[in-house]
């Protein structure tokens, strides 16, 4: 009996591979505008990295720092630093852009819910911003994650108090912060492991 080749259907655009995922995307509805009011040019394609800084050693997702192309890191292959440590060998992550201040726009929220964790299920948000500063001639798009948690004092909501100001007095969804624009402090934390991962810090916002 003859078999039957049998295509697997390819998935076309952002939000049919963040589903395929398990991602719920919240995107942008003025996204088919050709440019933005902001010193930060419209969204370029994601290269999202699904692990939270604070958070590595217990909540590791394994989607993440599979395929990391010399173009999106700004360096030869050639000299990537290699980690031998115990039986594991590993490229470690380097951060995509310098410390520093930027101009930024919210791009894209993803959000992956009842994530299994070593202190239980938790639910993770994935907020992709385009940065900028004088000298680059285009913005550079990074991807940060945040635990969703209500301390006070955790990153997420360090996060959301930076939009005060522009929501007093309103009750809104998550959503309402892509598009938005601002400038920011970036920095750099790096995990026991050797991995370099983005903070970002809002300064101001445009209203």
């Amino acid at each position: 009996m003859a078999l039957k080749k049998v295509r697997r259907p390819v998935l076309d655009g952002e939000k049919e591979v963040s589903e395929e995922k398990g991602w719920k995307n919240v995107l942008d509805k003025n996204n088919a505008e050709e440019g933005w009011n902001s010193p930060v040019a419209p969204r370029q394609s994601a290269n999202s990295d699904l692990i939270d800084p604070d958070m590595q050693q217990d909540f590791f997702n394994e989607d993440s720092n599979v395929y990391e192309p010399n173009k999106e890191r700004n360096d030869s292959a050639l000299n990537r630093t290699i980690s031998f440590f115990g039986d594991n060998v590993k490229l470690p992550r380097k951060a995509k852009v310098e410390q520093g201040n930027y101009h930024f726009r919210i791009d894209n929220i993803a959000s992956k819910e009842n994530v299994a964790g070593k202190f239980g299920p938790y639910d993770q948000l994935y907020i992709t911003f385009s940065v900028q500063k004088m000298g680059m001639e285009v913005p550079q798009q990074i991807t940060i994650p945040y635990i969703v948690s209500t301390k006070a004092e955790s990153p997420f909501m360090v996060f959301l108090s930076s939009f005060k100001s522009l929501f007093q007095g309103q009750n809104i969804t998550i959503n309402q912060l892509v598009g938005l624009v601002g400038t920011c402090e970036i920095s750099h934390f790096e995990t026991a492991s050797g991995d370099i991962y983005e903070r970002l810090l809002v300064k101001s916002l445009n209203s």
